[in-house]
């Protein structure tokens, strides 16, 4: 994704399936808010803000979370926990 928007999709057995996280855009012209020069779309959620949560599913500590992805607190207090992604 160099930096900008990209798309992820999960799948397993404790995935709360069927949700789309983040915000799409309300015009893809040139014109509106989220969308730059030559079709680049400006991202509404950072890539740790998936990842966090799917490492504290894979057993890091939420304490530790930081070290893993150091950007997360950026997000805070509205970042996503392992609760919106898994069961």
């Amino acid at each position: 994704d160099h930096a900008w928007g990209g798309n992820y999709m999960m799948m397993g057995g404790s995935v709360k399936g069927g949700k789309i996280h983040g915000k799409y855009p309300a015009t893809l012209t040139t014109d509106g808010p989220d969308i730059l020069e030559r079709g680049r779309i400006i991202p509404t959620m950072s890539w740790e803000e998936i990842m966090g949560p799917v490492a504290e599913w894979a057993g890091v500590s939420p304490d530790s979370i930081v070290d893993v992805c150091p950007n997360i607190k950026a997000f805070e207090p509205v970042r996503m926990s392992v609760t919106d992604l898994f069961e």
